[in-house]
């Protein structure tokens, strides 16, 4: 019997399905390579895919079903990632039709979540005082309510395994398995120690200013009072190419993250991999679910003042966290973890330890 072969898209959100087709190759026996559409009308942020497919080829419908079986020649498992339509334009509704067409050409398929595609708003509104759905209007909020609602829905009736890509979503999902975000570690490591310097350098990244999801309206008055008392550098571009991210972070020394999100992503787990001081906020029932939650430190938009004051007066302690959670990177977003997650799904076992 041959080793199955994956295909992952077309979401491809920072790279993820490119980083996990990578670890499928590099820790089963399986072969595994990932897919997207571009160039795109956004500002391209040079994530890597295996297959880039054409928009037009893409958006268009007539012949869907040759250029399918020509993309997907020899592959035996399809993960359509970030409930994105296959072969359609980006927000169609499609994807529980898609799925089902592709299962009925003899592939094994599955779903990858990432967030914003089934994420209850109600729920974490429950859950969190500090909620982000709070900050939106109620028109951005409704539609995600309904969009996520269809899309859980949708993985619920389909029946096919499901993987979400921060631990948080499994509040969302339970019948899911975290397939953990991916990425080399060691490209990441800083030629210096975090808070070496008089004067730290802050950096914080919002994802998107509206709707503020990762609180930087919180996050920006706090840091431009520590910067006029003259205690920090505060860095916060309004975006950044993702062939500057690494030499950005690296040239800082505490990076505050999402404190509104209840979990971590893929600026945390970069700066963790680089040995920066992490400020972000995992809820509770969120560590509850994982085997090992990462040493950042917890903060919200009543804390955080005091959570950066923590930091700059003990500057050893903070140190220690970054250490180890270079370590936590190692473990856990290395790539094992992931094919681990995946292998079951392949009918394999795989090699990884973690």
């Amino acid at each position: 019997m041959s080793a199955p072969v994956l295909a992952i898209g077309p979401a491809n959100y920072a790279g993820q399905a490119y980083e996990w087709a990578e670890a499928v190759n590099r820790h089963t026996s399986a072969s595994a390579w990932a897919f997207m559409r571009g160039p795109v009308r956004r500002r391209h942020y040079g994530f890597p895919a295996h297959r880039i497919i054409h928009p037009l080829d893409f958006y268009f419908s007539p012949g869907r079903g040759w250029r399918s079986k020509l993309l997907l020649r020899g592959v035996t498992h399809v993960a359509l990632d970030g409930y994105e339509a296959y072969y359609r334009r980006p927000r169609a509704t499609t994807v529980g039709k898609d799925a089902t067409w592709l299962a009925k050409q003899g592939f094994t398929m599955a779903l990858i979540a990432h967030g914003s595609d089934v994420r209850d708003p109600v729920a974490h509104r429950e859950r969190m005082k500090w909620s982000f759905f709070n900050e939106g209007p109620a028109e951005w909020r409704d539609a995600l309510t309904a969009s996520t609602r269809l899309n859980r829905d949708t993985a619920d009736r389909l029946g096919y395994p499901l993987f979400v890509s921060t631990p948080d979503l499994l509040l969302d999902q339970p019948s899911a398995t975290w397939l953990p975000l991916s990425m080399d570690p060691t490209r990441w490591a800083a030629p210096h120690d975090a808070l070496e310097r008089a004067v730290p350098r802050v950096l914080h990244i919002p994802s998107r200013r509206n709707p503020p999801i990762k609180g930087t309206q919180y996050v920006d008055p706090v840091m431009r009072r520590l910067e006029a008392a003259g205690a920090i550098e505060y860095v916060s571009p309004e975006s950044v190419p993702h062939s500057e991210m690494k030499a950005l972070v690296q040239s800082c020394d505490i990076v505050v993250d999402q404190i509104l999100t209840g979990s971590y992503g893929v600026t945390a787990v970069e700066a963790m991999a680089a040995g920066r001081i992490l400020v972000g906020g995992i809820a509770p029932e969120v560590r509850a679910r994982m085997t090992e939650a990462p040493a950042l430190f917890d903060a919200d938009p009543d804390t955080l003042n005091e959570v950066m004051e923590r930091i700059l007066d003990d500057r050893a302690a903070a140190r220690e966290t970054a250490v180890r959670n270079v370590e936590f990177v190692r473990r856990w977003h290395d790539g094992r973890a992931a094919a681990d997650a995946l292998a079951g799904y392949l009918g394999l076992r795989s090699d990884a330890t973690f």
